[in-house]
């Protein structure tokens, strides 16, 4: 069932710009948050609401928290769209992003050049995590490394608010 209300999971962030080899201090530099990985507890679980698996941490996080980065293959809006008609199976099991999300590119993309991230076939627990337009506990923020270019990214999910211990992760 389709709402009528559009929905607002998903806000417009600034990008985050981390350190990279240009730079000169080392691996362990603060302004390398998400190149550090995971550094939180979580698990994987059968969501009792039969939204299939879902993600949840194991330990009590605060706002702002760096939970996890989106990792998939980059696919250009022509490759995922030709994967997608080319695929049988259910679309509900597909996990993808777009990653020229209006975020500081400015002009119009071909289809060509826009760029996606598709974790159906490679990806990491970010793909587990559940959709959820109002309230999410999770907001997604565009990451610069070793690119100052904005068509090109990472997505890095960090806590809105405070998240409890086994409380699932939406976004």
């Amino acid at each position: 069932m389709r709402s009528s209300v559009p929905c607002k999971g998903h806000l417009l962030q600034k990008f985050i710009n981390e350190c990279w080899s240009k730079c000169w201090c080392n691996k362990k530099c603060g302004n390398r948050i998400v190149q550090q990985s995971i550094t939180v507890k979580l698990q994987v679980f059968l969501t009792p609401e039969g939204k299939g698996w879902g993600l949840r941490t194991l330990e009590d996080l605060p706002p702002g928290a760096f939970v996890c980065e989106y990792v998939g293959e980059i696919l250009t809006n022509t490759e995922l769209h030709e994967r997608n008609v080319g695929s049988p199976g259910n679309k509900n099991t597909r996990y993808q992003v777009l990653l020229d999300a209006g975020w500081g590119w400015k002009g119009v993309l071909k289809d060509e050049e826009v760029l996606c991230l598709d974790a159906t076939v490679y990806g990491n627990v970010a793909r587990f995590i559940n959709h959820r337009c109002s309230d999410a506990t999770l907001v997604e923020i565009p990451v610069e490394v070793e690119n100052p270019d904005h068509h090109y990214y990472h997505i890095a999910l960090f806590t809105r608010r405070k998240v409890d211990a086994r409380e699932k992760l939406t976004w």
